[in-house]
Parts: structure tokens; C-alpha cells; sequence
């Protein structure tokens, strides 16, 4: 990621890649959300870590993003997606 610090504000440069780390209970309908989110987006998706209990499962998501209304786009579909507990 290209993120310069300014003024204690971080100042990221675009278009670059951006990492989310995507939550969800339901394995399969998380992938099948965040693919439908990404859609023909560069990405890389891999799998991250599942909970003790196996209740949860998470992905890092790697795509790229050309401008701050990309970034925020993704963000606040998968965010908003019912098969998604947490995004960040």
C-alpha cells in the first residue's frame, strides 16, 4: 500500500492495493458475497483463520482499488452484505 503520513493523517496514494480482512459465520455464503462484491475487480482472496469453536471464518481480501470512492464502494458492501459479521 502507498500511505504517507501527513499532519497525523495517513495519506494513501491511488490506485493502489488494499487489504480487508472480511468475517462471516456461514463459510460458503461469505465467499459467494465477497465475490459477488468484487465482481471482475483485481483480487486476491484467501482464506485467513476460522474461530476455536468453528462458529466463525475469516478471508483477506486483497483488491485494487483506484480511487478513495472504490475503496470506500467495497467496504461498505461487504460491510453491509448479510453473510458478513465483520470488515476491517
Amino acid at each position: 500500500m502507498n500511505i504517507k503520513v501527513i499532519d497525523g493523517k495517513p495519506e494513501i496514494i491511488y490506485p493502489c492495493r488494499w487489504h480487508y480482512k472480511v468475517i462471516g459465520i456461514e463459510e460458503k455464503m461469505l465467499i459467494k458475497a465477497i465475490l459477488a462484491i468484487v465482481c471482475e475487480s483485481e483480487h486476491q482472496l484467501s482464506p485467513s483463520k476460522t474461530s476455536k469453536s468453528g462458529k466463525y471464518h475469516s478471508y483477506n481480501l486483497e483488491i485494487f482499488v483506484e480511487s478513495e470512492e472504490a475503496r470506500n464502494f467495497f467496504f461498505n458492501e461487504l460491510r453491509s452484505h448479510s453473510a458478513v459479521t465483520m470488515v476491517f
